[in-house]
């Protein structure tokens, strides 16, 4: 038996009838065929222990090892370890095969399985993106002390921190992430935006610094400052535009200064986003 309330390890053929067939009828089973030989195995095991205890009963994980349970093996139609499926009133809604990252398995659960934890992070968003930042910031303290290991949560209070302008709690909470969580998609990008905030803290409004772009339209520096702000209120092709602007001036305006602020601002919007794809196009064709 597991010492984990939602992991079982399955013990023959009529153990997998009730912990899998019929137990998934009340709520979904996630097994996972494996063996002590198989490396990719190892890696994904305590993965998978991680979220069935961090989702606190929204799934039931079932482990399977393939050596012993060799009839299960079949009857599931496992061809390579390790393999993963999803059951759902006893019958297989979807699977996967091989290791996966943390944030590729998080994807297939969440796609299939309503998570508690992620829906009231969700909602503490929401009051923050309403401007109720203590309520919101009350709440992901809550949920942080549910579930610590959530790194999500650390970077929701990081974002809220970041909307209410407390950019210093911003900046220590994301410093204070493990280090792969650092060089994440989400945390780069949130590093990001807290350095275009910090940039433009002291900095003058848009519409002053319109003015003053009219009377001097080659002051590179001010339009730089115009980017920021602009990039801040998430006007991001209004900023990209200021930037190409310098560009076609200056490629080099100081040291890559302009370049460098555009390539943040992809990260930001990440590489699928329309606007993304439209500038960095056009930055290509201005370098080569």
């Amino acid at each position: 038996m597991s010492e984990f309330p939602f992991v079982v390890d399955i013990q023959d053929t009529e153990h997998f009838k009730q912990q899998v067939m019929e137990a998934s009828k009340h709520q979904p089973v996630l097994v996972d065929f494996w063996a002590d030989w198989c490396q990719p195995c190892q890696t994904l095991i305590p993965l998978l222990v991680k979220l069935a205890e961090e989702y606190k009963g929204a799934f039931i994980l079932a482990k399977v090892n393939a050596d012993e349970q060799q009839e299960l093996v079949a009857a599931a139609g496992v061809r390579s370890l390790p393999t993963v499926k999803l059951f759902k009133d006893g019958q297989i809604i979807d699977e996967f095969m091989g290791a996966k990252s943390e944030s590729e398995v998080r994807q297939f659960l969440d796609a299939h399985i309503e998570n508690e934890s992620q829906n009231a992070l969700a909602d503490a968003l929401q009051l923050s993106e309403a401007g109720q930042y203590e309520q919101a910031l009350e709440a992901l303290k809550q949920l942080n002390q549910e579930d610590p290991a959530n790194t999500d949560i650390h970077l929701a209070i990081a974002r809220v921190y970041l909307q209410s302008g407390d950019l210093d709690n911003c900046e220590a909470v994301l410093k204070a992430l493990p280090a792969n969580i650092q060089v994440s998609e989400a945390a780069k990008k949130l590093a990001d935006e807290l350095e275009f905030a910090r940039a433009t803290k002291d900095a003058p409004d848009v519409s002053e610094i319109v003015a003053q772009l009219e009377k001097d339209p080659d002051n590179h520096e001010l339009r730089v400052q115009l980017a920021n702000q602009y990039t801040v209120s998430h006007q991001y092709e209004q900023a990209l535009e200021e930037l190409m602007y310098i560009l076609r001036k200056d490629i080099n305006f100081q040291e890559g200064k302009a370049k460098e602020a555009m390539l943040k601002i992809f990260e930001i919007l990440g590489n699928q986003d329309p606007v993304a794809r439209k500038y960095r196009s056009k930055l290509a064709t201005l370098l080569y």
